[in-house]
Order: C-alpha cells, then sequence, then structure tokens
C-alpha cells in the first residue's frame, strides 16, 4: 500500500514540473519521493529477495530520499551548496555498515536502532531548513517541518519499542512495525501536501511580483506603487501625512539617447538610473517607475528642506557620473519636480503625483537638469 500510495504520490509532483513556473526545490523533492518509494519497496521485498538486497537497497534508497527532500528545501531558500551534496555519501556508508552488521550477525533490533537515529537526525535537517527565514504566509513549510516533527516522534516511539521486543523482525506484526506504516505514510502524505502547498505559494508570490515591479528596471510598476502607498495615505493613516514628500523625476532628452543609441541602449539607461535612485533611498522609501522615463520616490517622514537637499543630491550625483553602456559614455541629466504633504490637508496619491508633476513641467520649462518644489499651502512654484 505504501509503495502504491508513493507511485502515485511521484507520478502527480512530476506532473507538476511541466509547467512553465517550476518552483526552486521541486526536481529534488520529485526525485526524493521517488527513490523513497524504491527503498521502501526494496525494504519489504526481503519476503522474496535475498535479505541483503533488501537491507542495503532498501536503506540506501530511503535515505537518499529523505537527503533529497532536504536538498530540495536547500534549493528553495538559494542556500545549497555544492559540499551539501556529500551528505549522500554518508547515507551510503550507512546502507554499507548496515551490510557490514548483517554479515557480521548483528541482531535486526540494533540495526533498525542505527537506521532510525540516521532517520531522526536527517529529518530535523528538514525540520530546520523548513522552518529558516519563514515568511508569514508561508504555511506550506510551516507544514513540512509539522510532518517532520511527527516522523521524529515516531521514530523516537519505535526506537523505544525496539526495547520490549528483543526477537524483533521488520515482517513480524508488532507495534513497532506498525509505528513505521504510520512513519511511512505521513511522509508520503504530509510532505506531498507540504510540497503541493509551498508551490501553490511560491507561484502566488511569483505573480504578484510579476504585477507589482517593473520588468525591465526591478522597481515598483503603478500596481505597485498603490499597493505600497495604500497605507501610508490611507483615511487611517493620517498621520502619517505629516513632514511626508513626494518626488517625480524625469530623464532629460529620453528620447535622443534612444535615437542616437538605440533602444537596447536607452533600457540599459533606464535600468541604470533605477539603480541609482535604489541606492540612494532609505528602506521606508518607496520608488517606482511610473512610465516611460518617469519615476517617483514618495519620501515618509521627510519635509520640504530635506527632500530639497535629497533631491539636489541625487540630481547631482546623476549628472556628474556619466552611464556607460556598450562602450557608449552618455551623460545624463535628471529633472524634478517635489511636493510636500500635510495633515491638514488630506489628498490622495494621486493629487501629490498631479501637483509634483507641475513642479517636473516648471523644472523642465526653466531649463532642465533642475529641480522645482510646489508649496501645496499657496500652489506657488519654487525653483
Amino acid at each position: 500500500m505504501c509503495v502504491f500510495i508513493g507511485v502515485l504520490i511521484s507520478g502527480g509532483l512530476a506532473a507538476l514540473l511541466r509547467d512553465r513556473y517550476v518552483c526552486p526545490g521541486m526536481p529534488f523533492w520529485v526525485s526524493g519521493f521517488f527513490i523513497f518509494t524504491v527503498g521502501v519497496f526494496f525494504a519489504v521485498g526481503r519476503a522474496f529477495a535475498p535479505l541483503w538486497v533488501s537491507v542495503f537497497f532498501g536503506n540506501l534508497f530511503s535515505l537518499l530520499g529523505v537527503n533529497l527532500l532536504w536538498l530540495g528545501l536547500l534549493k528553495y531558500n538559494n542556500r545549497i551548496k555544492r559540499y551539501h551534496f556529500a551528505i549522500m555519501g554518508l547515507s551510503l556508508l550507512t546502507a554499507i555498515l548496515l551490510l557490514f552488521m548483517l554479515n557480521s550477525g548483528v541482531p535486526e533490533k540494533n540495526r533498525a536502532e542505527l537506521i532510525s537515529i540516521v532517520f531522526n537526525v536527517q529529518s530535523l535537517l528538514c525540520i530546520r531548513e523548513a522552518l529558516r527565514d519563514r515568511q508569514k504566509y508561508e504555511s506550506g513549510r510551516l507544514m513540512f517541518a509539522f510532518t517532520c516533527a511527527l516522523v521524529t516522534i515516531g521514530s523516537c516511539l519505535r526506537f523505544l519499542t525496539y526495547q520490549m521486543d528483543p526477537a524483533y523482525a521488520l515482517l513480524n506484526t508488532n507495534i513497532s512495525n506498525l509505528l513505521l506504516i504510520f512513519n511511512t505514510i505521513i511522509v508520503f502524505l504530509g510532505l506531498s501536501f507540504s510540497i503541493m502547498l509551498i508551490t501553490s505559494q511560491w507561484l502566488q508570490q511569483k505573480l504578484a511580483a510579476f504585477a507589482a515591479y517593473d520588468a525591465l528596471t526591478g522597481v515598483y510598476n503603478r500596481y505597485g506603487l498603490n499597493e505600497q502607498t495604500d497605507v501610508l495615505f490611507g483615511s487611517k493613516n493620517k498621520a502619517a501625512f505629516n513632514n511626508c514628500s513626494v518626488a517625480m523625476i524625469d530623464i532629460d532628452f529620453f528620447k535622443k539617447t534612444n535615437d542616437n543609441y538605440g533602444h537596447v541602449v536607452g533600457d540599459l539607461v533606464l535600468k541604470e538610473i533605477a539603480a541609482k535612485l535604489r541606492q540612494n533611498i532609505r528602506h521606508r522609501d518607496i520608488l517606482a517607475r511610473y512610465g516611460g522615463e518617469e519615476f517617483i520616490v514618495v519620501l515618509p517622514d521627510t519635509n520640504k528642506t530635506d527632500a530639497m537637499i535629497w533631491a539636489e543630491r541625487v540630481r547631482e550625483l546623476v549628472s556628474m557620473e556619466p552611464v556607460l553602456v556598450h562602450q557608449h559614455t552618455i551623460t545624463i541629466t535628471l529633472s524634478i519636480g517635489l511636493v510636500d504633504l500635510s495633515a491638514e490637508k488630506h489628498v490622495s496619491l494621486d493629487d501629490a503625483i498631479r501637483e509634483a508633476d507641475i513642479a517636473l513641467y516648471q523644472a523642465k520649462e526653466t531649463g532642465r537638469n533642475r529641480v522645482c518644489y510646489f508649496n501645496r499651502a499657496t500652489s506657488i512654484l519654487a525653483v
């Protein structure tokens, strides 16, 4: 029954590999389930095959299967290194040791104790990796860790039952083997559901990233900007308007860059400018590509004076550091429009952007490569 369940689950997970977006770690998890199933098959195969075949291949494939599940978690967390594959060599050494114990006449109970210890260590490694840097929404990884914890508890209980049954044998009907069957089913069902949930949540985050981020520059797009500023500009958080500024930034004569060097170079220039802006904002600031060569920066807790200082620093930095793209040295300048917000007059993000755009237009009309400020109280532009 366990082998049948393992085959079905391995086949179902393998079908997910055909998707366009495959969750990191999925190839390891599919391989792990399949190899673990082969291990279970060899373990129960001692009823019709030589005992050494069951002991060596059954435990080898079972241990390798768990190794691959752990490697899948490492891959998912982007932490996998070459030396992590060395643990697969330890599985081989364990299987060889078990074969040596068999040939030396070591009781089956003692071999089972060794296997329980090795599996528990591997299970603890999986628990640690499943919980490492887990985000709140990642309930699939929590379920993975919980399943491994159940298996570890079951394995520990099984370890204790060996002491009460000196004549233990794998094919006998006893509480130890009932716990083994329970653990195997938990591995197949619990971890498969966990992996499917992990995959679903990973894909949801991937789609959310596609929707919220500009594909070229990697900063927020308009949708992402609105999402990030909903709390800041929401009616429930009016206090956030104290000392808050919004900047609209335009790359001067960007059309000439495209005309002179081509759109490929123009795209690289956009990426470079976005990177410079990202390097010169704080963690809580919000940077978005608003469209074409225009960017929006929301600066919380920043009054007019500080916003002007920031904008002038960014403008000078960009103008003094030409962009090197495809052996072309291109001098880039920025025009920036600023507006500050106040708690006294509640406005929307669209209102703030409209007024920053007015200031930006003034900066472009008065010669470009400059910063203009829109005073919300007087509607007067200042350079």
